[in-house]
C-alpha cells in the first residue's frame, strides 16, 4: 500500500475544520463525534450489507451505537448493536443495545467462541477504540477467524495520518490495516466503493472499509 494510496484528498487545513465540528456533534444529546461523509457511508453500508449484528469495539458516550441501532430500524433492518468498552457508559436506553464491558486487546474475555458462534448473520464489526496501532491490530486478529465471505470490518480514524497525528498512536490504523493486509494473504478486500465514495479516502476511516472475501 503506497503513501499516496493512503492519503485523504482532504487537505490539512480543511480537515481540521471539518474535525472541530465531528468532535462537537451530539445525537440525542450525547457525544456522536462521526464526520459528514462516514455518517453518509455507514448508511449506504447497512443498506448494502444488511447485518443483522453490529459489534462496536470502543463505546465512548454510546452515541454512535444507538444511532447505529436507530438508523437500522429506519432501514427496516432487524439488527442487534453490542458496543464494548473498558467502562460500560450510562446513555440513552435503546432496546437494540447492549453494552458490555470489556478490553479491545482482550476480546475472548467477553465474545466467547460460544457467544461468537451463536451471533446473527451476517455480521458487521466497527473497530473504534484506542487508536494505537497494537489495539487496531489485536482487534483484526481475534475478528479474523470469526468473519465471514462478504461480511465487513470498519477500522475507525486511519485519518490520524493526514491530521499527522499518528506518531502518537504507534503508527495508528493504518499502520496494523497495511500489516494486517499483509499477513491475511488476500483473505480482505479494501472496499473503495465506500474509501473513495466522495473522493479518494474523503473518510475518517480511510482504506478502512474491509470486506471478507
Amino acid at each position: 500500500m503506497t503513501p499516496e494510496i493512503a492519503r485523504s484528498d482532504i487537505g490539512y487545513e480543511l480537515l481540521m475544520k471539518i474535525q472541530q465540528g465531528t468532535m462537537a456533534y451530539r445525537y440525542r444529546g450525547v457525544p456522536l463525534q462521526k464526520n459528514p461523509f462516514d455518517l453518509a457511508l455507514y448508511l449506504l453500508l447497512l443498506d448494502q450489507a444488511r447485518p443483522r449484528t453490529l459489534i462496536e469495539i470502543g463505546s465512548y458516550q454510546g452515541g454512535s451505537a444507538v444511532w447505529f441501532a436507530d438508523q437500522a430500524s429506519l432501514l427496516e433492518l432487524d439488527l442487534e448493536v453490542l458496543s464494548i468498552d473498558l467502562e460500560v457508559p450510562a446513555t440513552v436506553a435503546s432496546p437494540s443495545v447492549n453494552f458490555l464491558q470489556g478490553d479491545a486487546r482482550e476480546l475472548g474475555t467477553v465474545l466467547t467462541p460460544s457467544f461468537m458462534s451463536a451471533v446473527t448473520r451476517p455480521l458487521m464489526v466497527v473497530e473504534d477504540s484506542s487508536h494505537l496501532a497494537g489495539t487496531t491490530a489485536a482487534v483484526l486478529q481475534f475478528f479474523d477467524p470469526w468473519l465471514r465471505s462478504g461480511e465487513y470490518i470498519v477500522i475507525e480514524d486511519g485519518i490520524l495520518s493526514d491530521m499527522r497525528v499518528a506518531h502518537l498512536y504507534d503508527g495508528g490504523p493504518l499502520r496494523a490495516i497495511e500489516a494486517f493486509l499483509e499477513e491475511s494473504a488476500g483473505r480482505y478486500e479494501i472496499d473503495r466503493g465506500f474509501c473513495d465514495y466522495f473522493g479518494r479516502n474523503v473518510t475518517w476511516n480511510v482504506n478502512g472499509y474491509l470486506r471478507r472475501l
